[in-house]
């Protein structure tokens, strides 16, 4: 989930080995990637008062040997400075998959960050089928009397879903304590749970509501009023009416560190040094997902052909920015001067990055992860342009 550099006009960036700082606010800017909208989570830019790449030298990574399909990892390879173990899945427009990868295989486990965000979207679009909520159910209809009062009562399930509702991307509330094991490399949301989440949300002033702001605050609060609506917690809200359904077996939300299996392994932020993993508690839903090649390849290729549970999260435009950028559910649709609409999100943790989108004129799409903190963003969008030809 979150964060990296400044990309093009995202106006956050984190230079540290800090889960990079920031939580891009995705504007376009300029070529090749400044033009590229860059949404991932992360901590407020603290950078210039951490000073934390001032105390560790970087340290030079090593990509991993390459496997699978070689064609993939020749033409893949020179794009891959300073990351280590790499997955990679390619919907060739077949209705197939290609699996490559540097030192890992489409099994293997990663942090997917902000990806994690286009799941509360699909379970949105579930719970709008099954009659539970719609796209405007307010908080308060879900919250009840917990909501009176607070300034959020009457924003909208899409308004969370498009960053649209005024809410900060992370909530005032604990901010030192989020810096600080954000110096120590450690998960900055663990200590805030499902219940915390909401009350940090109704406690929250609202600024510029109706205006894209990136909100992980919001995306987590999303998810859990859907698990509220549902009458369950969001683990198992995800896995009965995403996961299981699709066989994703790989892919779960340990919500907490004791949930983690014996298959998570540590990222590695920019400068090498290992990273805590994210598991993000209540604020799951924006960024605590784990998951493999195999299976976002599995889950992009239902969300494309619309058999996926809630895959209309990605087809149905709730808010139109620009004649260039538009918003689903949590997934966002992007010409990227090709003159032809593609589907993404993007995500970065402490210690991973990841990036999954498609083209739904083609039906080709890209899966990149990668357990160092360094973002693909670019890459994934010359591959969905042609730019990359694989």
């Amino acid at each position: 989930m979150p964060p990296e550099r400044p990309a093009e006009g995202t106006g956050t960036s984190s230079p540290s080995d800090t889960p990079e700082n920031s939580a891009a606010s995705g504007t376009p800017g300029s070529r090749p990637t400044s033009r590229r909208t860059v949404l991932t989570v992360g901590i407020p830019a603290v950078v210039g008062i951490l000073g934390l790449s001032a105390l560790t030298n970087p340290r030079p990574a090593s990509l991993g040997d390459p496997r699978g399909d070689q064609q993939l990892t020749e033409a893949l390879a020179p794009h891959l400075d300073g990351h280590r173990r790499v997955a990679i899945a390619h919907l060739d427009g077949t209705g197939e998959a290609r699996f490559a990868g540097f030192g890992a295989g489409p099994t293997d486990e990663f942090e997917i960050g902000s990806v994690s965000k286009t799941f509360a979207g699909a379970l949105l679009a579930e719970a709008i089928t099954r009659g539970e909520v719609t796209t405007g159910t307010t908080v308060a209809e879900v919250l009840g009397e917990e909501a009176q009062g607070s300034e959020i009562a009457d924003v909208t399930l899409a308004e969370l879903a498009t960053h649209t509702s005024g809410l900060p991307r992370l909530a005032s509330s604990g901010l030192a304590g989020t810096v600080l094991a954000a110096f120590l490399r450690k998960d900055p949301y663990a200590g805030r749970d499902a219940s915390q989440v909401i009350s940090d949300a109704l406690d929250s002033t609202l600024s510029q509501r109706g205006s894209f702001a990136y909100s992980n605050l919001g995306v987590a609060l999303q998810g859990q009023l859907l698990a509220r609506a549902a009458g369950t917690e969001y683990a198992e809200l995800l896995a009965q009416r995403v996961l299981e359904p699709l066989g994703l077996e790989g892919t779960y939300a340990p919500v907490t560190s004791g949930n983690l299996r014996e298959s998570a392994t540590r990222g590695r932020g920019r400068s090498g040094l290992p990273q805590a993993p994210w598991t993000m508690n209540g604020s799951a839903p924006a960024g605590g997902i784990r998951s493999t090649a195999a299976d976002l390849a599995t889950y992009l290729t239902g969300t494309l052909d619309g058999s996926a549970p809630g895959a209309a999260a990605a087809s149905e435009i709730l808010v139109e920015s620009s004649a260039t950028r538009r918003h689903g559910m949590n997934w966002f649709q992007e010409d990227f001067g090709d003159g032809t609409w593609h589907t993404f999100h993007n995500g970065m943790t402490g210690g991973f990055a990841a990036f999954v989108g498609f083209t739904p004129e083609t039906g080709r799409g890209i899966v990149i992860l990668t357990d160092t903190a360094r973002s693909v963003d670019a890459l994934a969008v010359d591959i969905l342009t042609g730019e990359v030809a694989l």
